[in-house]
């Protein structure tokens, strides 16, 4: 494989660690009336970001691949990343819900949620990728 092709899974590692980082922080805090929601708005939209960034860099593997007629062809995983880039956003979002002075927005309980899906359906593609790469 190019060297470019060592780039998407490493991406996806940083994006995975940031995820659970996130994650983790919704869901221990957000009962708390001093949720951090600065830093986990922050925090999601870095992760949206980069989840974006490792759909267009896999795609742009993908074609590279395809131009030098090694393409590799893992099943299932552009549905799955669209998903990923879906419940990203969504968690994104929502970050930016109003609440009053010193109350936890009711949607953040969706947060960690959301950004749980996207980290499992991330860790699904890198099975699927593990398979892919055992298998070949």
């Amino acid at each position: 494989m190019p060297w470019y092709g060592f780039i998407h899974p490493l991406l996806a590692i940083v994006t995975l660690g940031l995820g659970l980082v996130m994650a983790q922080t919704s869901l221990s805090r957000v009962s708390d009336w001093d949720f951090p929601l600065r830093r986990q708005r922050s925090r999601s939209i870095t992760f949206v970001m980069l989840c974006v960034v490792n759909f267009a860099i896999g795609l742009f593997v993908n074609v590279a691949m395809r131009g030098i007629h090694k393409e590799v062809k893992i099943t299932g995983h552009l549905p799955l990343s669209i998903f990923v880039l879906v419940a990203a956003l969504s968690a994104a979002l929502i970050t930016f819900a109003r609440s009053k002075p010193g109350e936890t927005p009711p949607l953040m309980r969706w947060h960690a949620v959301l950004s749980i899906a996207a980290i499992a359906v991330i860790l699904t593609m890198a099975f699927l990728g593990g398979l892919k790469l055992i298998g070949s």
